[in-house]
């Protein structure tokens, strides 16, 4: 039961990324009354600004967060907000840090970044540190988790969920703790094969084609490799097999293939897959060639998940007391 008893805005909840910036105004049951988007990402934030200026850079951010959340800020002041993702990184707001996994999704202490409207509170990121093998972090997906965890009722028993997008993530969960994660650059491979060098030349403006994706997904789950099997695009359009604009979904559907031939483990008998609508259907489709029928949930349980993170960090318990104070 939520500690804010009234129906008014009760959190400023953002997920604020590398290349965008997503924004709610939560209710008190944690329900959307009203959401945003926009393009002020890390990139965009940072982009003329001097990275080793501390106050430059809070200054940018600051001037980032007011554009997207300043009327929200203004017409209810003293509003608890939390933002996740790359605005706690290194060369974000502030440096939230990593925890280090197995961790749980608790996330009992967060990183305050004062501004002059108040506090924002940042989730700190997971990580698992380099030794024999590299390491890996989590920079925001780690809110997803916790809303997937939430939609799910809270299952018990080991659960993977993919999160697919430019740096997949696979995480591992166990009674509600991360026990291991893997990311996966395909979205970003992705990019750039078809924006520079000769798959680019070689494709035209991309259309729709179910087939051909299918086609691709049947070349990238063969064992030749991925450089192979990528490559195989361009003398399929060459010998009429493929059409150009189709070529892009022919590379997806090998890229995914192959992502998910080398992360899927036979263990992993409970998949939730959570991410953009049509990502996700074409994860699910890879899936379900290796014989795993996932579950689907929709990226916006992200504000599920720093509602309940809110919730557990005694943000909402803060501004009950201040609004019954006389």
């Amino acid at each position: 039961m939520s500690l804010v008893t009234d129906t008014g805005p009760a959190l400023i909840a953002l997920d604020w990324g590398t290349s965008g910036q997503r924004a709610w105004l939560l209710g008190a049951d944690g329900g959307i009354l009203a959401a945003r988007s926009a393009g002020r990402g890390l990139l965009t934030t940072t982009e003329d600004v001097d990275l080793d200026d501390p106050r430059a850079r809070a200054a940018a951010y600051e001037s980032a967060f007011r554009k997207t959340c300043g009327d929200w800020l203004t017409e209810f002041p003293g509003l608890p907000a939390l933002a996740a993702g790359m605005v706690g990184s290194a060369q974000g707001w502030t440096d939230s840090g990593y925890r280090t996994v197995p961790a749980g999704l608790d996330f009992p202490s967060l990183v305050p970044v004062s501004h002059r409207d108040g506090v924002l509170h940042l989730v700190p990121g997971l990580r698992i540190p380099s030794g024999a093998h590299p390491g890996d972090v989590i920079r925001g997906e780690e809110t997803q988790l916790v809303g997937v965890l939430e939609a799910l009722g809270d299952p018990g028993g080991p659960l993977t969920v993919v999160l697919p997008g430019t740096h997949s993530k696979w995480v591992r969960v166990e009674d509600g703790v991360v026990t291991g994660f893997t990311t996966a650059m395909t979205g970003e491979l992705y990019g750039l094969l078809i924006a520079h060098g000769i798959l680019a030349r070689t494709a035209a403006d991309p259309v729709a084609d179910d087939e051909a994706f299918s086609r691709g997904l049947a070349a990238g789950r063969r064992s030749r490799g991925l450089a192979i099997e990528a490559f195989g695009a361009r003398p399929l359009v060459l010998d009429g097999v493929l059409e150009p604009e189709s070529l892009p979904d022919y590379l997806s559907g090998v890229l995914i293939a192959d992502e998910v031939s080398h992360l899927l483990h036979d263990a992993d008998t409970r998949v939730v897959l959570c991410g953009a609508g049509e990502l996700c259907r074409r994860y699910a489709a890879a899936l379900a060639g290796r014989g795993v029928e996932a579950i689907v949930l929709s990226e916006e349980v992200t504000a599920r998940g720093l509602w309940r993170i809110a919730t557990a960090a005694g943000l909402l318990e803060d501004r009950l007391e201040r609004t019954l104070k006389p």
